[in-house]
């Protein structure tokens, strides 16, 4: 039997999470394969290894946003499927509040969780949402303004990035980020 070679699985959105393993999976799959081309790399090594690891910026940085966006969705999924269950009139949209703050007002407030926003893993999220927010707006590096400087002095303090001087990641930060969205996720839904 011939096996289709391009066949995907779709995920429930309610399961969304899961895609995070497979993000992962293929940073680890390309981290690997941009290590070997920087290993086996003959003529101008520095010319390389510098346009290489831009490459794996690249990447990582694309997985964090993305990873970001999966985390919001899925908690966005838990509110509606909740909302749904107790039969809510007010919705998450109705609020004026976005992202991940939108989903802890809706939970605290409509669905009488209690949320606890200066919990480390929740400060160290709201900061990875400012991060965020910096990437998909200014790009990996900062200006010489003082909202900018305070940004990179902001982030540099965060176990989860590195500065060098423009937002970089490593496989590990990557991970540590993926395991601190669990933590928040488990919080959420107690």
């Amino acid at each position: 039997m011939h096996k289709d070679s391009k066949l995907t699985y779709e995920i429930p959105r309610f399961l969304s999470f899961i895609e995070l393993g497979y993000m992962l999976d293929a940073a680890k799959i390309a981290d690997a394969e941009i290590s070997k081309k920087i290993t086996e790399a003959t003529g101008d090594k520095n010319d390389i290894t510098g346009n290489t690891n831009a490459t794996r910026q690249s990447l990582l940085r694309s997985v964090f946003v993305g990873a970001y966006a999966i985390l919001e969705q899925n908690l966005d999924e838990i509110l509606l499927i909740e909302k749904k269950r107790i039969s809510a009139s007010l919705s998450p949209s109705d609020l004026k509040d976005r992202g991940i703050k939108r989903s802890i007002k809706y939970a605290n407030t409509v669905l009488g969780k209690n949320i606890d926003q200066s919990k480390e893993c929740w400060k160290d999220l709201i900061t990875l949402q400012e991060l965020r927010n910096h990437l998909i707006h200014y790009g990996p590096s900062f200006s010489n303004d003082r909202e900018h400087e305070s940004r990179s002095m902001k982030f540099k303090a965060l176990k989860y990035v590195s500065l060098r001087p423009m937002i970089c990641f490593n496989l590990e930060q990557i991970e540590d980020i993926f395991s601190l969205f669990m933590v928040c996720v488990d919080d959420f839904n107690k």
